[in-house]
């Protein structure tokens, strides 16, 4: 792949110059743009982008990621506790922002998740259910968008690109709560471009109940959706695409909506009482995460914010291979050898937006980027931190291919099939056995199996490994509490923790579960009880003890 990024992206480079040369445009033929604004055309193409992405997202969803994620399972519990009991893990009933580890996760995807576990039962493909439906359906607006934006061949390019983003397949197919971020904020974007061009007050309304709901997502949206909406209305009122009274009704309807999370931080904040009712409840966290996301203002603050500019372009090329449940290596958000394309539409939008006549609406995109780029300037960067960057990268990507099929479609020709090549090495790279290898070992394959086997069992004890005691396990507590459907009452009533009010508490143990391993587990003391371990443990027991394996993980327990 490293050679194929770098011959691809120098002949990009070669093909953008030639287009910039050639003075003269060559538009398309009669014929040709006669069939791009066909509305069958348009129809069989968004139906079979929408096929693929469905498909890309969807299938085998269960089963990879292998495994599930320590935040999944933390998400997924709350979520399956929620939709049966009325109450999280930590027994508060519908909590406005719930504690989880302690420092708290975004509820926007554990109600979300909540709502279809309800409906079609608990699983791992139902958990991540809302979060694929999320991602295919971002295909589809941001193509409805981009037609508002730029133009029709744009947005095909677009819908294209976004469907087949590596970045976007992946975030598409596990539930964090800080993957639905971008997508909300799409969504928003959409209703309010639609309401600057057709005047309507609910398109602006709509927009703002979006972006008022993405802020219950993750962290980042509450700097990157005031930044956006700044520059958006400035410019809105600045052009008269907005009017004041619609502007004022969609800010009492974002006000409204975004109380509940006002109330929250308010108690957090000035440490003020829980607020506890049976119809919602306002909890305590037991730490605040801005200093362990947000970067110290210190003396090396200055050069910490010259080092995120760097990662985010080196970001585009390339990455560390301890992210791969949100990126691979040599593929990236959309591929590596696009980033030149990724520079041109950048420059082009920006170009265009601060034209005040310009027709075109691509400041929509850049108030994004903008929002975005600050804020990832002031972060400890991870991906599904800074994930809010990525659909105006990709946005850019589509201008720039614009670009080249504007001044020389044969070009353009080329360099989408070197996208679709790409693609199709991407899809066979993810969906094979060195990738399920890999992300089993980081999601902890095999454990929630073993388990609900061990559990089964019935012995005394159930003792399991975790992050105290083994680095291989993170959040095995949450685990076995979601694969083995624990009442929240047995766990929040009988939980004693490593960490009481530390941001990440691990449980030492709760009602007969404990995740404190004994120095000799073959001791007579503990003949009844049963063990889940990581696989390597194996050989420290003799033939009285029965193994069964399950991937990563092994149920030991001595026979009877």
């Amino acid at each position: 792949m490293v050679y194929f990024n770098y011959i691809s992206m120098g002949l990009i480079c070669v093909f953008i110059i030639i287009a910039a040369l050639v003075k003269k445009k060559r538009p398309l033929c009669d014929r040709w743009e006669r069939l791009i604004e066909s509305r069958k055309f348009e129809a069989v193409f968004i139906v079979l982008v929408l096929i693929v992405s469905a498909a890309l997202r969807l299938v085998e969803l269960n089963e990879l990621p292998a495994g599930m994620n320590q935040d999944e399972a933390s998400i997924g519990y709350d979520s399956w506790a929620i939709a049966n009991y009325g109450v999280d893990r930590n027994g508060y009933h519908y909590p406005v922002y719930p504690v989880a580890w302690g420092a708290g996760h975004g509820p926007f995807y554990m109600y979300a998740a909540s709502l279809f576990i309800k409906i079609f039962g608990n699983s791992l493909f139902v958990y991540r259910l809302p979060q694929a439906l999320l991602g295919i359906l971002s295909v589809f607006v941001l193509y409805l968008l981009l037609k508002k934006t730029t133009g029709r061949f744009t947005a095909y390019t677009g819908a294209l690109l976004l469907a087949v983003s590596p970045w976007h397949i992946m975030t598409s197919r596990w539930g964090l709560d800080a993957n639905p971020a971008p997508f909300l904020i799409l969504f928003g974007l959409y209703f309010f471009v639609k309401g600057c061009q057709d005047k309507r007050t609910w398109s602006f309304v709509l927009a703002a109940a979006l972006f008022s709901v993405s802020l219950y997502t993750y962290a980042s949206t509450y700097i990157v959706v005031p930044i956006m909406l700044v520059i958006l209305l400035i410019y809105a009122l600045v052009r008269r695409y907005i009017k004041v009274k619609q502007l004022l009704i969609s800010g009492v309807v974002c006000a409204v909506i975004a109380v509940p999370l006002a109330m929250f931080w308010i108690v957090n904040i000035f440490k003020l009482p829980e607020i506890n009712t049976a119809l919602f409840s306002v909890p305590r966290l037991t730490a605040l995460r801005s200093g362990s996301v947000f970067l110290p203002f210190d003396g090396e603050f200055l050069g910490k914010v010259i080092k995120n500019v760097a990662n985010l372009f080196s970001l585009l090329l390339s990455y560390p291979a301890k992210e791969i449940y949100n990126v691979i290596d040599g593929f990236n958000i959309i591929y590596v050898f696009t980033f030149p394309l990724v520079l041109l539409g950048g420059f082009l939008s920006f170009k265009r937006a601060i034209k005040l006549k310009s027709s075109h609406y691509d400041f929509v995109m850049c108030a994004w980027f903008i929002a975005s780029f600050l804020f990832s300037l002031v972060v400890d960067q991870n991906i599904n931190r800074i994930n809010v960057i990525f659909i105006p990268v990709v946005y850019f990507a589509a201008v720039g291919i614009g670009f080249l099929a504007d001044r020389q479609r044969e070009l353009c020709a080329v360099v989408l099939c070197l996208i679709m090549a790409a693609s199709g090495l991407f899809v066979s790279y993810y969906f094979g056995p060195e990738y399920r290898r890999q992300i089993g070992v980081k999601f902890m394959h095999g454990f929630g199996e073993a388990a609900q086997y061990a559990d089964s069992l019935d012995r005394d004890t159930v003792y399991c490994a975790d992050l105290y005691t083994d680095s291989r396990v993170n959040g095995g507590y949450l685990l076995l509490m979601y694969y083995c459907k624990v009442e929240p009452a047995r766990f929040y009533e009988t939980v004693q923790y490593y960490n009481n009010d530390a941001e990440f508490r691990f449980a030492k143990s709760f009602d007969r579960y404990s995740f404190v391993l004994p120095q000799d587990m073959t001791a007579d003391e503990y003949k009844d009880d049963v063990f889940i371990l990581p696989s390597e443990y194996a050989n420290r027991f003799d033939s009285r003890y029965s193994i069964e394996t399950f991937d990563h993980f092994i149920v030991v327990s001595r026979a009877r």
